[in-house]
């Protein structure tokens, strides 16, 4: 008969070879791309909980953004980023979606769409979309090229979207367009720096393999990203007609030393607002090279006057269109400020374009309607695929 010392170690033995195992259990990536949990997955979330929490709670300082507003000087690296994007729509279908991200040697990654959905045209496109490679004549710290300009005006406040030029429809007629608009906004901003929750960055970044190279990898593609609601509203003239623009509309800026579209495997990102004053942004991305699944976002609560930010979502890339073909008609739930909201999404356009010079991704542009707990909605919803092809796929 054992002793209880023997049936101590007997215990203590099997405990520990539960333990090795479970921190050696590595999972095989779901696609090989996307992450799934390991055997320290929760030791992880909880201490990277821990780091995040505590950054979050240093005092946040937000007369910089007077500064942040203003075109940022391009970085050193061949691949700088300073881009601004709007995307706007109303309940009766009307939408404008504009992005200008300047980068090296003149170069702007620009589009423009425009829907006015009362009228016989549809939805237009800038002329040489679906390539988004525009040119300054010569270098200017502006978001100005090719007939498309925005100005920021006063700083979290207001900003100016013009353009002037030649636009063209799905059958490639072309159409003399000019608008003139003005965003203006009382709402919060969302900086992803620090408003993220961290429960839901701690969770992405334990699906990782951690390593000194990983870290290094987080710090040289870091890049500041923050987003704001508010109201746009202006002219659009097409061959002399005059329709009058009145659209919910996020906008946002980026800046980084570097962003390298080749790192991005896919994104998913929804950009909408609801007849009862909330304003959303969710979504996932998976860049592999620092996450295979972040989830990021959060909502606007007009009943607060407050943001919350995503703590759960579970819209899974793999599941939705991983084949480049993203669904139409689909839905997911996510979770923000104690709250959980199921979103039912419905494709109405969906055009793409590439970006940057070498077209290493591809961008669906999905304007769409939303429900949102039963709550009608618009807006859209923007899906990127690495475009291993570059400028040889087959438009």
């Amino acid at each position: 008969m054992l002793s209880c010392t023997e049936y101590s170690i007997i215990f203590l033995s099997i405990f520990l070879i539960i333990v090795v195992r479970a921190i050696n259990y590595s999972p095989r990536a779901i696609l090989n791309v996307y992450q799934r949990p390991n055997g320290l997955f929760w030791v992880k979330t909880c201490f990277m909980y821990v780091v995040l929490l505590a950054r979050k709670l240093k005092k946040k300082n937000s007369h910089i953004y007077l500064e942040l507003e203003k075109p940022q000087t391009l970085s050193y690296h061949d691949l700088p980023i300073d881009g601004v994007y709007f995307n706007g729509a109303s309940s009766n279908g009307d939408h404008l979606v504009v992005g200008t991200a300047r980068r090296k040697n003149n170069l702007i990654d620009a589009f423009m769409y425009i829907k006015i959905n009362a009228s016989e045209f549809g939805l237009l496109e800038t002329l040489k979309l679906p390539d988004t490679s525009l040119y300054q004549d010569e270098t200017k710290e502006e978001w100005n090229v090719e007939g498309i300009k925005i100005t920021p005006v006063e700083a979290m406040k207001k900003w100016d979207v013009y353009y002037d030029g030649k636009m063209k429809d799905n059958k490639n007629t072309k159409y003399d367009v000019k608008l003139r608009a003005s965003w203006t906004t009382n709402l919060p901003i969302f900086n992803f720096d620090h408003d993220m929750d961290p429960w839901a960055m701690a969770k992405s970044m334990a699906y990782e393999t951690w390593s000194k190279e990983y870290f290094k990898n987080l710090e040289e593609n870091h890049q500041t990203h923050y987003e704001q609601h508010g109201q746009l509203e202006g002219v659009v003239t097409v061959n002399g007609t005059d329709y009058k623009l009145d659209l919910n509309t996020v906008r946002d800026h980026s800046f980084g030393v570097k962003r390298e579209w080749r790192n991005f495997h896919r994104y998913g990102l929804h950009f909408f607002s609801a007849q009862n004053g909330d304003r959303f942004s969710v979504g996932m991305i998976c860049m592999p090279i620092s996450f295979s699944r972040l989830t990021m976002g959060y909502v606007y609560s007009k009943e607060d006057d407050k943001i919350y930010p995503v703590s759960d979502c579970d819209l899974q890339l793999y599941q939705h269109g991983e084949n480049a073909e993203p669904p139409k008609d689909y839905a997911f739930s996510f979770c923000a400020g104690g709250k959980k909201y199921t979103v039912q999404v419905n494709v109405v356009d969906c055009p793409y374009f590439y970006l940057s010079k070498d077209w290493e991704s591809k961008v669906v542009e999905r304007l769409c309607k939303f429900k949102v707990n039963g709550v009608e909605g618009w807006g859209a919803a923007e899906w990127q695929y690495r475009n291993i092809q570059g400028r040889f796929v087959n438009k």
